[in-house]
């Protein structure tokens, strides 16, 4: 199989994926075609086309359609929350650290946490 071909195949399941998390979140939601069509400023036809993974769009569009559905462009491309995308930054800087900037790190974040504790207990 030629690299064009293989990039192709790619890009076409990658494209499924988002289909499924754009259907995912919308159903989630209780969102009709319709509703995220008219919030997204797009049509209910080229909203099906993507949710089925046939239809790419461009980022103005991802835009407004991942504000229209109440969610991140990050969570609608690579399938990533906020909160998991913070967290695989944090690893990420974490691991490039020295060991002993981790740990000095570390008893930072858990002296603030007891800090935070002090201030405002969580029921």
């Amino acid at each position: 199989m030629s690299r064009q071909k293989d990039d192709r195949l790619r890009d076409l399941a990658e494209q499924r994926k988002i289909g499924q998390r754009i259907r995912l979140a919308r159903k989630s939601k209780r969102l009709t075609l319709e509703q995220v069509a008219e919030a997204a400023e797009t049509s209910v036809q080229f909203l099906t086309q993507l949710e089925k993974g046939e239809q790419s769009m461009t980022m103005v569009k991802l835009g407004r359609l991942a504000t229209a559905l109440g969610v991140s462009c990050d969570y609608l491309i690579f399938g990533r929350s906020p909160a998991q995308e913070t967290a695989a930054l944090a690893a990420d800087y974490l691991s490039s650290m020295k060991p002993i900037d981790r740990e000095l790190l570390s008893g930072m974040i858990i002296g603030l946490r007891q800090l935070l504790d002090a201030i405002a207990p969580e029921p």
